[in-house]
């Protein structure tokens, strides 16, 4: 049986790669079946009494491929069918597209399969072999194209880059919060958009460019990785089913470029070019995410207008408006005006405010027909936390990808485990000098637990319009299609700043030892002791560290009956920021207390937090604030629009259910 783990593993990777790519073998289906279908009318074994009938397919072909076929052909006649040089030519360009796909799909395949795109799993004797011979692709990956070869001797080759579309469809949503938000859901709000954006038939005014890398570099040193995985609030330990892995562009030498093109501007434009102006400068401050997993720490970025070009067949009163009494230079039949750097993003801050309608202020939250909170516009509370995190006890959450550190052993292979940093999964491409961080979805999931109880979440969301206090803020997936929510918090990465780090062992197993009282005590053929609230979630214990954990003065394994890894010592610290909207006054009081808790309470993150690590206080920085949306896009400086949030003033306990109980839960005054 051992000799045939290779085999399996490999047999998991095929699945998990045509997995990734299902939608390819349908339509190849599909074209498949039409060219069936197309051959049986040129040899005229379908007949026009079977066209009209969408329940009687032809013998040897599927029901749903026939009705499908009548239904892509419907404003068609038969007669018009039957037409042998059309149907040669669509016949033509279906295998013609069916080789496209099959050769599209091969090479897709081929490249999930490279190495660097093969997460690290535990393989081997007693599962310590930590290799990507064991892994499988990663369950998301930044977007990339195959860039085809000019010749049919050379192949082509995949390049990172973020679609147009995918650029767009972001600005365009940021605009149509805002713009509902400010002045309503309305027709001329709608026509606002189109003209922008454009609508089917009908191109917009701004037209964006895909985004490619400045500086392309070798792909294996473009990503960091990074695990995820929901814990069952029980047990406290992770749910095998829910683990997820993440292989992510991260550095400063991963900067895009791309272009916003704004075609035959007319004087009655001028609205339209001031919303675009206002998005840029959104885009700019970094408010306007990309991609997804965005309430993850994900998609969040900033930008700069590195240069701004005019074209004008004469300098008209729109020039003027936009750019003022700059000169513009003769250029063939144009008069150009070309900025760049500094000078162009201030050329292109917005000339006028967005209007707003009095009766259009949101004092709650948009409602969908479902009954949940909507994100269509902006309402109720919105704004950022500014949070510093420092470390009470040792903190330990295990780097991703293979260890940092190995050595082999007449054991078998001991592992040594790096602190989590923003660094490539393979070990041989980190850098010596590293940004330790704590990652984004331990802190989203240590705060949701405690809201979860904060709230008393128990009881599952049977669907989108029943959800749960919890579920309805942090976001929830359910089963079948239209039945998941995003949630309106976002957690960032929190970034250590010049962090101490300390190597420990903790051998295992530990169950035994308890912290009873005011101390530690070994109780033979003992299971480790839980601490439940109402008997589903658990809670660890702000604890002193037990006395079977050693402190090393490096990595220096003596078995392998133990776990060896660098921990962030006491009195570190680290920044984070959460961003909210279309909060609830009692969710933001609850979401305040849940991050800030009390004087002499604490929260538990990472692991080994039953032996005493992972201890780690939350404060709220006063730079702090909320968004007055009234004032966001009225011209106003940014202290005019950010309304100072204090902390204190948003703690309200008549919010926290199981207050008493989490009082004693998380109490760390003795540590």
């Amino acid at each position: 049986m051992p000799a045939l783990g290779p085999f399996y593993r490999q047999i998991d990777q095929q699945i998990k790669l045509i997995q990734s790519d299902s939608w390819v073998d349908v339509e190849i289906k599909n074209r498949e079946d039409h060219v069936l279908i197309k051959k049986m009318l040129l040899d005229g074994k379908i007949d026009e009494y079977q066209w009209g009938k969408p329940d009687e397919p032809p013998e040897g072909v599927s029901a749903n491929a026939w009705r499908e076929f009548l239904d892509a052909h419907s404003k068609v006649q038969f007669r018009h069918m039957l037409n042998i040089s059309n149907l040669e030519k669509s016949i033509t360009n279906d295998n013609n597209l069916i080789e496209f796909l099959e050769a599209y799909r091969d090479r897709t395949r081929q490249e999930l399969s490279l190495l660097h795109h093969i997460d690290f799993r535990a393989g081997g004797p007693l599962n310590r072999e930590i290799s990507r011979e064991h892994g499988k692709p990663y369950d998301n990956m930044f977007m990339r194209m195959l860039t085809w070869a000019p010749s049919n001797h050379e192949s082509g080759t995949w390049e990172i880059y973020i679609p147009a579309g995918t650029i767009k469809g972001a600005f365009r949503k940021r605009a149509s919060q805002i713009m509902k938000t400010l002045m309503g859901e309305s027709r001329d709000t709608d026509d606002l958009l189109n003209i922008l954006f454009g609508t089917q038939g009908r191109r917009g005014r701004a037209l964006f460019s895909d985004a490619y890398l400045v500086d392309p570099i070798e792909p294996e040193r473009a990503w960091c990785s990074m695990d995820g995985v929901r814990m069952d609030p029980k047990s406290g330990r992770p749910i095998e089913a829910a683990k997820h892995d993440y292989l992510y562009a991260y550095g400063n030498q991963l900067k895009f470029q791309f272009k916003v093109d704004i075609q035959d501007v007319g004087k009655e434009d001028m609205e339209v070019i001031s919303i675009l102006r206002h998005l840029l400068l959104d885009f700019q401050r970094g408010d306007i995410p990309i991609g997804g997993e965005k309430t993850n720490g994900f998609g969040w970025i900033e930008a700069d207008v590195v240069k701004l070009t005019w074209l004008t067949s004469e300098s008209d009163d729109i020039t003027k408006e936009l750019f003022g009494q700059r000169q513009l230079t003769q250029h063939g039949v144009w008069k150009r005006l070309e900025l760049k750097g500094p000078e162009a993003s201030e050329a292109f801050r917005p000339v006028k405010p967005i209007s707003h309608s009095e009766k259009e202020a949101h004092a709650s939250p948009p409602l969908a027909k479902a009954g949940f909170i909507s994100h269509r516009a902006f309402g109720g509370y919105c704004g950022v936390l500014q949070v510093e995190a420092e470390t009470m006890t040792p903190v330990s959450i295990r780097e991703s990808g293979g260890p940092s550190y190995s050595k082999v052993t007449e054991d078998g292979p001991i592992n040594g485990w790096d602190f989590f940093s923003f660094s490539p999964p393979d070990p041989a491409r980190r850098p010596s000098q590293r940004i330790y961080a704590l990652p984004s979805r331990s802190i989203k999931g240590m705060v949701r637990h405690i809201y979860s109880i904060a709230s008393d979440s128990r009881a599952d969301s049977s669907d989108i319009s029943s959800l749960n206090p919890s579920d309805s803020l942090f976001g929830w997936v359910g089963k079948g299609p239209n039945n998941a929510l995003t949630g309106r918090v976002s957690f960032s990465f929190g970034q250590f700043d010049q962090p101490e780090l300390g190597w420990f062992e903790v051998p295992y197993p530990y169950g035994e030892w308890q912290y009873t009282g005011s101390s530690w005590k070994q109780v033979p053929d003992s299971s480790a002791k839980k601490t439940l609230i109402k008997d589903y979630w658990r809670i660890f214990p702000h604890t002193p560290m037990a006395p079977i954990v050693n402190q090393l003065d490096g990595f220096e394994p003596k078995g392998p009956n133990a776990s060896y890894f660098r921990a962030i010592m006491p009195g570190c610290k680290a920044g984070l920021s959460i961003r909210f909207w279309n909060l609830l006054e009692e969710e933001l009081q609850r979401l305040i207390w849940c991050v800030a808790l009390e004087p002499g309470l604490a929260h538990k993150i990472g692991n080994n937090r039953y032996l005493g690590f992972g201890s780690l206080r939350l404060k709220i920085k006063p730079s702090s604030f909320l968004i007055d949306w009234t004032k966001r896009y009225a011209g106003k400086s940014e202290e005019g629009w950010q309304v100072p949030l204090s902390a204190g003033d948003w703690i309200n306990t008549k919010t926290i259910s199981n207050y008493s109980i989490l009082i004693k839960a998380l109490n760390a005054d003795h540590l």
